[in-house]
């Protein structure tokens, strides 16, 4: 099928040496990657009191009629 390297004295496929390296980038890009708190939500940013209050209390109607729909 293809081309084989003598590793450890052993033959090893090209394409099982590939799919070694790429699963190997994956783990390393993976571990790497900053992991984020999914829990908070996102700052809101509001030119006055009178808005950030308003926002939070949609977000808060929302939620609930979220809920209340998802309870039927």
């Amino acid at each position: 099928m293809g081309g084989y390297f003598n590793i450890a004295g052993r033959k090893v496929a090209t394409h099982h040496l590939v799919l070694g390296v790429l699963a190997t980038y994956g783990v390393v890009f993976k571990a790497v990657m900053p992991k984020t708190d999914k829990t908070q939500p996102p700052p809101i940013k509001a030119s006055s009191d009178e808005e950030s209050r308003f926002i939070q209390d949609f977000i808060k109607a929302a939620e609930a009629e979220e809920k209340k729909t998802a309870a039927h």
